[in-house]
């Protein structure tokens, strides 16, 4: 009589597991960690923010940029004594590099400028560094960071600017935008670049936007009219002040600093408007024939 042992096939060991080198382990971990973030969020009822999540492997340049100019920057005037400097036998302490839009006859065509930043010493022993401009800083409730000019940034004015017109004046989204610049201009850019060079662009105008509200001060009639927009899943207003040649828009609340915000003590004619109490609170109006039996327009005179 056999053995019940005798029937049992021999365990097969198991072959060992293979040991990840440092460089292998770390895309699984980063991984590892974005699933979880996402995990988490769902269970906890929160919506997905856009863009990189926290822990997922980021994406690199698979070439590197290689400069086909270099462009120095050098202080010219020593910024304690105000002395004139000498930019001669110096060598850079900061560079990077910039993609830029060049026009030609023919065209036009992106090429890769290196920007140098040199510091210079001065006689009175003080030492002056050149550095990348930068300008207005933009700040918005619930954006994770704040959007700042500078000039230390991977796209250049010129390039930027095409970026932003491809998106407002012809209606082309981020991603057509992204396959355009790569089919034609040989330029490779991921869509949060092409999305911070749109707001940028936005934020450069804020000076034209001053001029065009100085503008509709002087206008003799003006027409004024707000309406309903959602930013963010959130209720926003769209105001709207109009004049025979300008026509200017402002998202924010329906409070009274809107209004003012577009227009001005400065405003001395006809405002055109509906009965909103906001507009009565501001001016002395009376009430003129209507074209209609239906409107529900008034004419206001500014005071």
């Amino acid at each position: 009589m056999r053995s019940s042992e005798s029937n049992q096939e021999p365990e097969k060991e198991s072959p060992p597991e293979k040991e990840l080198s440092s460089e292998e382990a770390q895309p699984l971990q980063n991984q590892e960690l974005a699933d979880s973030q996402l995990e988490k969020s769902r269970n906890q009822g929160e919506k997905r923010k856009p863009g990189k999540q926290p822990g997922a492997e980021g994406k690199w340049r698979s070439q590197p940029l290689v400069a086909e100019e270099t462009i120095p920057h050098y202080p010219e005037h020593c910024a304690s004594c105000n002395q004139k400097l000498n930019p001669e036998n110096h060598k850079p302490y900061m560079g990077y590099y910039v993609l830029e839009l060049k026009t030609e006859k023919s065209g036009f065509q992106v090429v890769c400028q290196l920007h140098h930043y040199y510091e210079l010493g001065c006689e009175c022993g003080h030492k002056t560094k050149a550095s990348p401009g930068e300008g207005y800083i933009s700040c918005v409730d619930g954006r994770a960071t704040d959007l700042k000019l500078t000039e230390y940034v991977l796209v250049g004015p010129l390039l930027a600017t095409l970026i932003a017109s491809l998106s407002v004046r012809y209606r082309m989204s981020r991603a057509k935008i992204q396959e355009f610049l790569c089919d034609w201009a040989g330029t490779e850019l991921s869509v949060g670049t092409i999305d911070r060079c749109i707001r940028e662009a936005g934020i450069a105008c804020l000076p034209i936007v001053e001029k065009l509200i100085a503008e509709i001060q002087q206008a003799e009639i003006l027409h004024l009219d707000e309406t309903h927009w959602q930013v963010q899943g959130k209720l926003h207003w769209l105001w709207v002040a109009i004049s025979s040649k300008t026509a200017v828009y402002h998202i924010g609340s329906r409070k009274k600093e809107e209004l003012l915000s577009l227009v001005t003590e400065a405003f001395v004619g006809w405002l055109v408007t509906d009965g909103y109490s906001s507009f009565r609170s501001n001016c002395s109006w009376q009430k003129r024939g209507s074209t209609s039996a239906n409107s529900h327009w008034l004419i206001i005179e500014w005071a």
